[in-house]
């Protein structure tokens, strides 16, 4: 028989609210049928409707190790949104607290692009299982170490709050230290030295959307060397490889 779950134990699976499912029920996002007074809605329906949508399938995460810091390479910038939001619901599905860091993007805007595509930004921030940080504001603060202490304070967090561990993903382009390539790939093998041994599955995504990223082709196929593994998302594929910086 088909198992039916309340309104309060989808909230609860979703890491989100009670009144965002009933909105989510108004809007025709779900769908559900009414028991007496309450309303049900199928198991098999809330997974078809939590995997629609993505072209990421779930065979991808089963082959993530523990430890992670990888390469994400896209074809557009909002496919970067695409994948963020998966990777995050594969997270907070496995009890992992999650980052966002923003290098070219501005945070008000990456938590729209969030909650448009079905991830509740602000309850997730109120229960302190969502950061979206300014690492370009930390940067001009602080130098790279900004945004590394970021990282490695969001890991830290992660596992005093009892979390698994942290699911982050920091998105560079290959000119947003200063215009300059050379620091960003300084910057990212300093970054994979710093997390390796630590309980994160880290992601850097780039577009190819961006100009600094085209035109530093070369030096961005220079950054497999200071991760665990490259993946490639676009057009309805997504493919992963594994670099040689841990053999």
């Amino acid at each position: 028989m088909e198992k039916l779950l309340t309104v309060t134990e989808v909230a609860a699976y979703l890491r989100t609210t009670t009144t965002t499912i009933y909105r989510w029920l108004k809007q025709g996002r779900l769908s559900a049928v009414k028991i007496g007074k309450e309303w049900r809605i199928s198991e098999e329906q809330l997974k078809s409707v939590m995997s629609s949508g993505s072209k990421i399938s779930n065979s991808l995460w089963d082959k993530l190790n523990k430890k992670e810091h990888l390469l994400l390479i896209t074809e557009k910038d909002s496919e970067i949104t695409e994948f963020e939001v998966s990777f995050f619901r594969r997270a907070l599905s496995e009890g992992a607290g999650i980052m966002k860091g923003c290098w070219w993007q501005e945070t008000d805007k990456v938590c729209e692009q969030y909650e448009r595509n079905g991830l509740d930004v602000k309850t997730l921030e109120k229960e302190g299982l969502l950061n979206v940080i300014d690492f370009q504001s930390l940067y001009r603060k602080e130098g790279v170490e900004g945004p590394l202490r970021a990282w490695s304070a969001g890991i830290e967090s992660a596992v005093a709050k009892g979390h698994t561990r942290l699911w982050a993903s920091g998105s560079p382009a290959m000119d947003c230290i200063g215009g300059n390539a050379e620091a960003l790939l300084s910057f990212e093998a300093r970054l994979n030295q710093a997390i390796q041994d630590m309980p994160v599955i880290g992601i850097c995504p780039y577009s190819l959307e961006n100009p600094g990223n085209y035109k530093n082709f070369s030096k961005l196929i220079s950054l497999m060397d200071c991760h665990s593994g490259v993946v490639f998302y676009g057009k309805n594929q997504c493919k992963i490889g594994r670099a040689s910086c841990r053999e």
